[in-house]
């Protein structure tokens, strides 16, 4: 009743813009896609339903989250502490409460996570298969780094079999603050002790990672090539058998950060969440208040959007004190808008949301067939079929 109260009833909704974030004044963020002025209408909210799950999930993971916790505290390593947090079906005394945070597959990933094949296995498989790419010009794809060390024709032969992909995260080089303050001033120029400014005394680093992999067609395997962090013209290009075993992990785990970042701030927040945003209005204030039959269908497509959009807005990425995104993320909420509107400058909506031109956008077009890219061959199934229904819906 609560939250229903504070979500109007309006037959039309407006657009507003983006504000540039205080950290970062100068930087125009006005050509952001647009956003809803204020709180989503009652028929964006949560249905009764989803509401009663939600609260049935927050008490569970309440009661549960002790014992969780005393689990995770006296695990003999970090992959035991991940089984007993992410993969036990049940927890408690008895094992008799479902463990709420059981969402995770069996605990291959804990027991694998090292193995190179597994690293490159989440770039085809994993919760960010759409920063991968087909390398066609290694000399311009690649950096010179990655070139000089691997040599050019080495590298020429492999692209020439669409053996050679990468993966570079361009936009975080582009980014001026690293490392970023966990608590940034002006947002926090109240929240130090004594009320005063907090201390800036909890930088983040974050590189911006060019990875390269080789594909075996005879194993329909990803394995990594050499891995370069950051974006000086001496960068060193890391290699296994040119690092102890313990660097070239930590090497790893950095483009892991990175991934994590582009995957949660850019291609989920800013290309899931807020890229749809305008398209729901829209639909809401043309097809909706027209009675149209499109507006069934396309109902279905963007439930709960709005509503989680306006949720994020005033945690994930809010611009204030103690923000999430700025002590989660080492990029920082101001830099993360930034991300996302890069992103948007670049968006076409038949370009970029049709899934044969996304994929064919990163080099996968229809003569490169690449079997263990399951992102791409169960992806397609389910864009024809969906693309089959629609066509009869409309039809």
């Amino acid at each position: 009743r609560l939250l229903r109260s504070r979500i109007r009833k309006t037959k039309s909704l407006d657009y507003e813009t983006y504000g540039n974030h205080p950290e970062f004044p100068d930087v125009d963020l006005s050509g952001m896609m647009k956003m809803l002025d204020g709180a989503p209408p009652t028929a964006h909210i949560f249905t009764p339903r989803k509401m009663v799950r939600l609260f049935l999930r927050v008490a569970t993971t309440s009661l549960a989250l002790d014992k969780v916790l005393d689990d995770v505290n006296n695990a003999k390593s970090q992959e035991e502490a991940y089984k007993d947090c992410f993969t036990k079906p049940t927890i408690g005394r008895f094992g008799v409460l479902p463990n709420p945070r059981n969402f995770h597959p069996p605990p291959y990933a804990a027991d694998n996570w090292e193995k190179d094949s597994d690293f490159a296995r989440q770039f085809f498989c994993g919760t960010n298969p759409v920063m991968i790419e087909v390398a066609k010009d290694p000399e311009t794809q690649l950096s010179k780094n990655i070139v000089s060390h691997f040599g050019k024709d080495k590298l020429q032969e492999l692209a020439d079999k669409n053996q050679l992909l990468f993966v570079s995260y361009d936009d975080l080089a582009d980014l001026k603050v690293n490392p970023h303050q966990m608590f940034p001033l002006p947002m926090n120029d109240e929240s130090g002790p004594d009320g005063g400014p907090a201390p800036q005394v909890h930088p983040k680093f974050f590189y911006a990672p060019i990875v390269a992999f080789t594909y075996d067609y005879d194993k329909d395997e990803l394995d990594v090539l050499g891995i370069q962090l950051e974006r000086t013209d001496d960068a060193r290009v890391y290699t296994k058998n040119t690092c102890g075993e313990n660097e070239w992990l930590a090497v790893k785990c950095q483009v892991i950060a990175a991934d994590s970042n582009m995957h949660q701030w850019v291609n989920h927040l800013g290309k899931t969440h807020f890229t749809m945003e305008p398209h729901i209005i829209a639909s809401y204030n043309t097809l909706r208040q027209a009675r149209h039959p499109l507006y069934t269908f396309l109902r279905q497509t963007s439930r709960d959007t709005l509503l989680l959009n306006w949720a994020a807005r005033g945690s994930l990425v809010k611009y204030d004190a103690n923000a999430f995104g700025d002590y989660q993320s080492p990029v920082g909420v101001g830099q993360v808008m930034q991300l996302i509107n890069k992103m948007w400058s670049r968006y076409s909506f038949f370009e970029s949301t049709g899934l044969p031109n996304e994929l064919a956008s990163r080099g996968f077009t229809e003569d490169v067939q690449i079997p263990a890219y399951l992102y791409r061959e169960d992806g397609m199934k389910l864009w024809n079929a969906i693309g089959g229904f629609a066509t009869d819906f409309v039809d």
